[in-house]
């Protein structure tokens, strides 16, 4: 259906664009939501007194971020503006709905300012100072700020999916089933 106001006319998905559109967005979270977890079970299990272990995790850590998380996250960036722009979802139509954007948003923004520069300081003094990294002051505090700052991540991705499934603050009337 095409709408046009003034000059500007604006394409809406049918039933069969917003399945797409549904399907290529849980992919995306499945993608960033996915390469969180893995970081989370890379770190769990890391023994910080195995150099090679832990050098070995944390270049895993920038394959994951940079091939996972980030293509994730702009895809969900992307698919968000395209509901927002061209669905009856808008940006900020429901609360629920501005505060799934502010999260992201907030999420995206930590994750690129605190995980990543954490880990590729962490991965710059592994390349420096060898063995010697695992007992530096610098390196233990980067990363177990890191893997607080993911537990975050995966907390406020899960909150964000209740808040997708539950939609608060909608109307009873619309929850309940329509009888024919």
């Amino acid at each position: 259906m095409i709408l046009c106001k003034g000059a500007l006319a604006m394409y809406k998905f049918g039933s069969f664009g917003l399945k797409i559109l549904k399907m290529l967005h849980l992919l995306m979270i499945v993608l960033f939501l996915g390469g969180i977890l893995s970081s989370f079970a890379l770190i769990m299990r890391l023994d910080l007194s195995n150099f090679e272990d832990v050098y070995l995790s944390y270049k895993n850590f920038n394959v994951i971020s940079d091939n996972v998380v980030k293509m994730g996250a702009q895809g969900t960036i992307l698919l968000g503006a395209v509901y927002g722009f061209f669905t009856r979802f808008g940006f900020i139509k429901h609360k629920w709905l501005a505060v799934k954007w502010l999260l992201f948003i907030t999420q995206t923004i930590i994750g690129i300012i605190v995980v990543d520069k954490l880990m590729m300081a962490n991965i710059a003094l592994l390349d420096t100072e060898k063995a010697l990294a695992l007992g530096d002051p610098v390196f233990v505090h980067n990363h177990f700020l890191r893997l607080y700052v993911v537990i975050g991540q995966i907390g406020l991705t899960l909150f964000a999916l209740i808040l997708s499934v539950l939609k608060p603050g909608r109307s009873k009337a619309v929850l309940e089933p329509q009888r024919i």
